[in-house]
Formats: structure tokens, sequence, C-alpha cells
């Protein structure tokens, strides 16, 4: 299970840095970034393709205050130097509740969910991996 969810941030954090992500709800395609640090879900995610963030990827008070139509879970899993995840599921009748938590946190008002750059272009040389986030040590 552990696996599983790392694999799912992962993946969808190096379609991010790649500049592969779906349309931003009237904001365009999010720009590749210069560097986001790979870490040790599909509705959260979705939040930048159904609310949009702007171009310059700056975590504004208005994204944060934007009642439900907000990138806040988005911007979490985002988060540029998030290095670490750590999830729980609990079965609820018929459904599955599932929380996540990031360190060091990230989704700070007046702060750059990532630096707006060529792919990796923010990594220690040689640190790049394969979904083109930044490895750390």
């Amino acid at each position: 299970m552990r696996d599983i969810f790392l694999n799912y941030h992962n993946n969808h954090r190096g379609s991010l840095a790649r500049g592969q992500t779906e349309p931003s709800h009237g904001w365009g395609i999010a720009p590749p970034a210069a560097l986001m640090y790979r870490m040790v879900l599909s509705q959260w995610w979705s939040q930048l393709a159904r609310f949009g963030m702007r171009s310059n990827m700056m975590f504004y008070q208005s994204e944060y205050k934007r009642g439900a139509r907000n990138v806040l879970n988005w911007a979490k899993m985002a988060w540029w130097n998030n290095r670490y995840v750590g999830c729980a599921v609990k079965k609820c009748g018929s459904f599955y509740a599932v929380s996540c938590m990031y360190y060091p946190g990230g989704a700070n008002v007046n702060q750059y969910v990532y630096q707006v750059g060529a792919v990796c272009s923010g990594c220690p040389r040689g640190q790049c991996d394969g979904l083109a986030l930044c490895r750390w040590g």
C-alpha cells in the first residue's frame, strides 16, 4: 500500500515537472518546473484542471480563499520541496477515507508552488531522475 501511494504521488509530480498537465481551468497548461523534489490521489490532483492556477505558480491568498473551489490539496501535493508523504486509509462503510500529510507542508501564501523553468534545471548536477524529479540525499 505504501508503494502504491508513493508511486501515485511521484508520477503526478513528475508529469507536472515536465509540463504535462491537463489544462488549468482557463489558465492554460501548468509550465514545467525547474526543481521539484521526488517524494520518499486523483480527486485532489484534479483541482488544477477544475479550478486553475496562475501560470507563474505563485500561491496567492486568492488561491487559498476560494472556498470549495480552492487548489489547496493540489498545491500541497505539488509543492516543490515536499520530500515526504504519509497517508492513512480507513474503510467507512462502502467507501474509503484517505488522508495524506506532507513535509515540509507547502501551500504557503505568497510563495511559489514551484519555480517555473526548464525541466530539472534547478536540480544539483546529475540528480534528475526518469520522472523529471530531483533526487535528494
